[in-house]
C-alpha cells in the first residue's frame, strides 16, 4: 500500500510537467500546421494524400501532423507531398 501512494504522489508531481510538455507540443504542432498549409495547400490528392489526409485546412494539417509524429507512414505522406 505505501509503494501505491508513492507511485500516486510521483505522478500529481509530475503533472505540471507534463502539461508544460503538452503546450509546447501544441505549439509545434500549431505553427507547422499553419506553415503546412500556407505551403502545402494546392496539392492533389494521391495514395496517402485524401480527403481527410491533407494540409488543405488547419484541422487536416493538425491531423496529418499528428500521424507523422507517430510513425504512421510518414515516408508515404513525405513522397504524396513532394
Amino acid at each position: 500500500m505505501r509503494g501505491l501512494q508513492k507511485l500516486i504522489e510521483t505522478l500529481l508531481f509530475s503533472l505540471p510537467s507534463l502539461a508544460n510538455v503538452g503546450a509546447l507540443m501544441f505549439l509545434f504542432f500549431f505553427i507547422f500546421s499553419v506553415l503546412g498549409v500556407f505551403l502545402f495547400k494546392d496539392i492533389v490528392t494521391g495514395t496517402y494524400i485524401t480527403s481527410y489526409n491533407n494540409f488543405w485546412n488547419f484541422g487536416n494539417a493538425m491531423i496529418t501532423l499528428y500521424r507523422c509524429s507517430t510513425g504512421e507512414n510518414w515516408q508515404y505522406v513525405m513522397f504524396d507531398v513532394g
